[in-house]
């Protein structure tokens, strides 16, 4: 039986690891309750950069694989501890107490908190995979076909060479210092859509000058013990398991969905022409790398 050897240098690895890298979208919307808070999703990401290195123990390590958020939005949920602001005069009455006044006023109820945060960049620190070659039979050729039929059908069988990752290991999403205080300035605007709509400005002011003391209350309420930051990096992160999502759905891209290389069996060596074109069958393919190339091996018959 004849032996088939192909190679491509670690250049030519790094053209093709980008067109995978390329091919890489995802999106999803989800959400979850965690006590005294709820808290939902959407987002839409792709994969940019990152560098590849080949190994001569087989391995293939990709490092610093930007994941760039093109939709992260961020829903947080929860029930406002009801409160009643006293009653207080506008104008007074030196006669009779009070020409105009306030009324004690109570509010409370669900607020929700959306925060934008598309466009930020988290990392894959490293993904380390080895070379997994697998036959795959097209679902559209019918059982009867010959190989030459399935060619002339346009459903060729074909080997399929994936990069199966061993681990894939993500960077915590890194939420800069300014979410913090968009997410308190929030949090003090749905307290005041709380606030009757017939109070004038001035009186919607004073009132929350009062209530200044409860968005730390609020905080508390949620178990926000740090900053801000850290408790929406720890939601994305852990609680609403975002990281362990990206590490699904970018091994599963690459291990099963989008191969780095492909060849048609029987492989075609002759299609020019006015005949039938010519092909050889494949057999037992197998890939691995070395510190220079990938290197693709099989028999011929």
């Amino acid at each position: 039986m004849s032996h088939l050897t192909i190679a491509a240098s670690e250049k030519s690895f790094e053209q093709l690891f980008k067109l995978v890298r390329d091919g890489f979208t995802f999106a999803k919307s989800d959400g979850g309750s965690f006590g005294p808070f709820s808290a939902s999703y959407t987002i839409a990401l792709h994969l940019e950069k990152g560098t590849i290195q080949l190994n001569n123990d087989g391995t293939v390590q990709i490092k610093a694989l930007d994941v760039v958020w093109d939709t992260l939005l961020l829903k947080v949920c929860f029930d406002f501890p009801g409160f009643t602001i006293p009653g207080f005069c506008i104008i007074p009455d030196p006669w009779n107490g009070c020409l105009v006044g306030i009324p004690d006023i109570h509010i409370g109820g669900p607020i929700c908190i959306p925060l934008n945060l598309s466009e930020l960049v988290s990392e894959i620190s490293e993904i380390r995979a080895r070379l997994d070659a697998r036959y795959f039979v097209d679902p559209g050729r019918l059982p009867a076909w010959s190989d030459l039929e399935a060619e002339f059908a346009g459903k060729p069988n074909k080997w399929r060479i994936f990069i199966d990752p061993d681990f894939v290991s993500v960077d915590p999403i890194d939420i800069p210092a300014t979410v913090g205080n968009l997410f308190e300035n929030l949090v003090e605007q749905a307290i005041e859509d709380l606030l009757p709509g017939w109070l004038p400005g001035f009186a919607k002011d004073i009132l929350m000058a009062f209530l200044a003391p409860v968005v730390e209350i609020v905080k508390g309420v949620m178990d926000i013990f740090d900053s801000v930051e850290d408790f929406i990096q720890d939601l994305l992160g852990n609680q609403l398991d975002l990281l362990g999502i990206i590490e699904t759905i970018v091994a599963d891209h690459f291990a099963n969905k989008y191969p780095i290389y492909q060849f048609e069996d029987p492989y075609p060596i002759l299609t020019d022409g006015p005949l039938i074109p010519v092909k050889i069958p494949l057999r037992n393919l197998k890939a691995d790398v070395t510190s220079q190339e990938m290197i693709v091996t099989g028999d011929i018959g």
